[in-house]
């Protein structure tokens, strides 16, 4: 039984990952909002449902779609794994009370890494509208922060990447930071309050670091490569979230 439910649950969450990607892809293009069925981005042509199992589909296909043959994005069972990942970890480490407030941030979240890390823009309908959404689950119990440490982290974290984000611009003539970076921070801070909230740019800061250097040592030219830094921050905030 305990395998069964192991392996239902995990189909779930798989499933979950699976229609995170369609709302992230459809967020940044929005003529695609009202087309009902999933189809393929390059030919048009409308998917089969034996070809949207989460990433069975995408390996037996070898990452290309049946009919144009078109490169299908490794980004589709990424966040399909990602989301695996997210919330089993969520149903292991956090009480129960909590899951369905966290389930929606961890989404957001989600959305967030599939837009930056496709198209370098992310939505504010998952960062500063869904902060109002959250300061109703704090007054309805359903998040372990009050409303003043929501409110502080909002501040503190928008407030100082717009603050970092500002001098870079003085002193170089160029945008550091996006405004999408801006908002998802803010909302980082009012789910985790402004202690974990300053946890969560620590770690998006460094490994983000870290592999921007590791880009500029492998690959040659890439001084002018834009790394986008929501997907680093959203992954500081999962890994706070559940450690």
């Amino acid at each position: 039984m305990i395998l069964l439910f192991i392996l239902f649950a995990s189909l779930f969450f798989l499933s979950i990952g699976s229609f995170l990607n369609v709302i992230a892809y459809r967020l940044v293009h929005p003529h695609t909002l009202f087309i009902k069925r999933s189809f393929c981005p390059h030919c048009h042509h409308f998917i089969a449902w034996y070809d949207l199992i989460p990433i069975a589909s995408w390996i037996v296909l070898k990452g290309k779609c049946r009919r144009c043959k078109h490169t299908i994005s490794p980004l589709y069972p990424f966040i399909e794994i990602i989301t695996l990942i997210s919330f089993w970890l969520l149903v292991l480490t956090q009480p129960t009370y909590y899951w369905f407030a966290y389930s929606i941030a961890i989404a957001a979240l989600i959305i967030t890494i599939r837009t930056d890390l496709e198209t370098l823009l992310i939505s504010r309908l998952v960062t500063l509208f869904l902060i109002p959404l959250l300061w109703l689950f704090i007054a309805l119990n359903l998040l372990p922060i009050t409303l003043t440490q929501s409110v502080q982290g909002m501040l503190l974290g928008g407030g100082f990447l717009w603050l970092i984000g500002l001098m870079y611009q003085l002193f170089t003539g160029k945008q550091g930071l996006g405004q999408g970076d801006i908002d998802l921070l803010a909302f980082i801070g009012s789910l985790l309050g402004p202690l974990k909230c300053w946890m969560a740019l620590l770690i998006g800061s460094v490994t983000g670091s870290l592999l921007g250097i590791a880009i500029l040592l492998i690959c040659r030219n890439s001084w002018n490569r834009v790394i986008p830094f929501g997907p680093f921050l959203a992954l500081g905030a999962l890994t706070v979230l559940f450690y």
